[in-house]
Parts: structure tokens; sequence; C-alpha cells
């Protein structure tokens, strides 16, 4: 589901079905790498000494598929579906929006039933259940069943492809009599069930599909405009004029949330689907020892929200005490999530571009420093760095993007996306370790140590030396 709601993982298959279908072809024929053209540890802008007859001639690449009707006709179809998968997104986005998968949480029923209970015309839904009903191997979100005889009668609790499309010969139904179930995978997209997706798969369908809309424009200018993307967004000039930390980038990300409650909501039930999958907030908590053998007795966190994270550390650390630092509207809800390490916890709010709580031994940024671009990246980290002491430790909680060269076929990334998402949301990116280090020495900081784990890297700071 989450790989269908961004377009990494059938990129990443069209990469896969071009290799073959090099190799296929004879690769070594026509490889820059076997032409002597290209060392295989630099790019294609960096030649190894290129004769004028060979910067005269045409790509190799281009000149193979300009001369073979046979490799256009196999590479035509795997390019024109990647470009083509926000179809598929699209279709898991409306069946969700429309209640379909909690319409069939009870059990099966017709396309004409299930029209009539989320209210939706009853041909048109059935197309859309017929896209949702799995491609060849693929099991899709549901998928259609038949009374006995014609359904097997060992087939599983729940229904697979194999067993309900061996009909042994039962004639074709109409469309509105077709009958639906769900399979594990729509399951995950009830509302209210426990572990659900569906917060992501509308935020997806929603804002973050339209931001994604303006992804040529923020190439060409290499920032966003967030709100411009948005049906009934701010305006360009509205986004420019104001002056809240969000619009320092001038994406409108975050004044477009703050106007519109609907669209915030949204994104917070993303995020924490996202903790919840991807960011555990118990399994971060123990990514970095906060009470530095002892020596550490204040933790901050900067940009903590409502405080979850840590009340976290200070769970898994009684010694420690801790400051939550946020804006005033935000540590407004921190009360009850505070409340069993209220006696250990102070509350401060501000902005982090202009102070945060000097003199503690510890500061945490958790998934903040990738929403902001260098510039305002450089300007937050100088203003942590600045209420540091000699001794104390910043921990930059963030992904660590792969310094990858090159393509790397056994090697799936979905970070390369991911920092283009940041890219046409926020204007922030994700970040390689170098690019950390470059990052951090600007603000007068340098890099202690790293430890990674799934999603999520602690990268230890100190005052540089």
């Amino acid at each position: 589901v989450h790989s269908a709601s961004l377009p990494s993982y059938h990129l990443m298959t069209r990469h896969a079905l071009l290799l073959v279908l090099t190799f296929a072809a004879g690769g070594a024929a026509f490889s820059p790498l076997s032409a002597g053209i290209i060392h295989p540890h630099q790019s294609r802008r960096s030649c190894i000494r290129p004769s004028l007859s060979l910067l005269r001639a045409k790509d190799p690449a281009a000149n193979l598929v300009d001369k073979s009707p046979l490799m256009r006709q196999a590479l035509a179809f795997p390019v024109a579906f990647a470009s083509s998968t926000n179809w598929l997104a699209q279709c898991i986005y409306a069946a969700t929006k429309l209640g379909v998968f909690d319409a069939l949480e009870n059990g099966p029923l017709t396309v004409d039933v299930l029209a009539a209970h989320v209210e939706a015309d009853s041909e048109a839904l059935g197309r859309l259940m017929r896209a949702l009903g799995g491609q060849g191997p693929i099991i899709g979100l549901v998928v259609e069943v038949f009374d006995p005889p014609f359904a097997l009668p060992f087939a599983p609790p729940f229904p697979i492809p194999i067993f309900p499309l061996l009909r042994f010969g039962k004639p074709a139904r109409l469309e509105g009599q077709r009958l639906y179930a769900l399979t594990p995978l729509g399951a995950m997209l009830r509302s209210g069930s426990p572990g659900s997706v569906r917060p992501w798969v509308m935020f997806s369908g929603e804002e973050l599909g339209q931001a994604w809309g303006g992804l040529l424009d923020a190439v060409v200018t290499g920032a966003p405009d967030f709100a411009a993307t948005q049906r009934g967004g701010l305006s360009g000039n509205e986004t420019k004029n104001k002056t809240e930390p969000g619009s320092r980038s001038g994406s409108g990300f975050f004044e477009y949330l703050a106007s519109h409650p609907e669209a915030q909501a949204r994104f917070d039930a993303t995020m924490e689907v996202t903790s919840n999958y991807l960011l555990d907030v118990e399994s971060t908590a123990d990514i970095y020892d906060w009470s530095r053998g002892g020596r550490a007795k204040t933790v901050v966190d900067v940009g903590g929200g409502t405080g979850t994270f840590l009340a976290a550390i200070l769970t898994k650390h009684p010694s420690l005490f801790g400051t939550l630092f946020d804006q005033e509207q935000v540590v407004a809800g921190s009360g009850a999530v505070l409340a069993k390490v209220a006696s250990r916890t102070e509350v401060v709010a501000g902005s982090f571009f202009e102070t945060v709580p000097e003199g503690k031994d510890v500061y945490t940024l958790k998934n903040i420093v990738h929403d902001w671009s260098d510039d305002d990246a450089t300007d937050l980290l100088s203003v942590v760095a600045a209420a540091m002491q000699p001794n104390s430790r910043l921990v930059i909680l963030d992904s660590v993007r792969s310094a990858r060269e090159g393509h790397e076929p056994w090697k799936l990334d979905s970070d390369d996306y991911l920092d283009l998402n940041m890219l046409v949301t926020v204007g922030g990116k994700e970040r390689t370790l170098l690019e950390w280090e470059r990052l951090v020495a600007c603000a007068g900081l340098e890099i202690v140590s790293v430890s990674s784990r799934t999603g999520i890297s602690a990268i230890e700071t100190c005052k540089s030396s």
C-alpha cells in the first residue's frame, strides 16, 4: 500500500527490467564502460579523455534504441507503465476515501450493494473494484469471490487469488452482481482498525499527491511552493509574506496546514502511522545513551512536539531532567503526554530559530533538520550550538541518505524519493553523511559518532574544537 502511494517501487521495478533487457541484448557491446568512455567510479559527465569522434558520436544507449525496433518494443511498456503508476495510487485513494474497505469489513458484498453503501455509481465502482482485484501473481486489496459449488470448499479463512478464481465453468456475472471481499492488504485500510495505514493513503492522495504535481517547478526553481499546489491553498504572495518559521524556505507547507485544520489532522495522523511502523518512539529512544554514562543530567528535546519522545527518554533514564521546547500552540497539548514524568520535566515555548534553553547537557532534534534547506538548517543548528556548553552534545535524529555512486542493482534505496518528497513539501532534503558533516561544520559543530537503525540515524555532535 505504501509503495503504491509513492513512485519508488515501480521505478525500481523499471530499473530492474531495463537491466535485464540490457544484458539480454548484449549489454557489453554498447556499454559506455566497455567502450572505455566512462570509468566505473565516475559519472557520465566525468569522462576519461574522450576523443573528438566520441564527443560527436550519439550516446550508446540512444543509438541502440534508435537502431533496434525489437529493443523499442521491449522497452515501451515498462517505461510507459512506470510513468503511469499514479493510476494505481489514485485507485487506492478513491476506494479508501469512499469507505469501500470499511463497508467490506463484515463480509463480501456485491457491487450494487456496495455502491449503495458508499453512495457511488454502481457501474463505475465495479470498474474500480476490478482494478483493485489484483494483477497476475500480485494479490489485490479486494478479491472477487464465488458461492459454492463454484468456490473450493477448502478455501482459507480469507480469500487469496488462487482459490476463488477456480470457477468450474460458472457463467460470467453482470458487473453489479460481482461479489467482492477484503484481502489482508485491503483490511489494512479500514478506519480505526489496529495499525491502519488509512491516514497515510489519505494524505498521499490529497495534500501529498498534489504537492508532487509541483515537482517540475521545484526542480526548475530549486524550491517548492506547496500552497500553490493545493486546491484552495494560499497564493504565492500570501505564502511569502508569512513570518512563521515554516515560511523561511517559502514553501508554505506549515502555513497551509495551520490554516486548514482537516489537512493538519491528516498530516498528524500520517506521522503517527510513520512512527508506528518506521520510527517507533521506544526503539528510537534506545538508539543513544542519553545519560552519557551518567555524565549527563539534563536533556532538551528541541521541536519536541507534545513530548512523546521526551517522555520515552525520561522513562528509560530516571536520573535525567528533561526540557520540552516547541512553539506555544504545540506544547499546550503536552500535559497528558508528560504526566508520568511531570516531576522531572519543564516546558518552554519559543522558536528554535531565535533561541533555545541554554546550558543543558544533551540537546536533540528528532526529524527536524531534514525539513529545512541548508541555509535554514545552518541557522537552526547555530542557535542550538550557541546554547550548548563546551561539553554538551547535540544528537540529530534523522535520515542519512546513501552516498552511492551510479546505479547499484543489488540495492533498493527509497531515500532518493523521500529526498524529493522533502523538496516538494517543505523545501528540505535528506542528506548524506558528507552533507551532514559540511552542514554541522557551518554551525560550528563536528560529528562525534553516528549510529543507525532502520529509517533513522543518531548523529552525535559537539562544539568544534
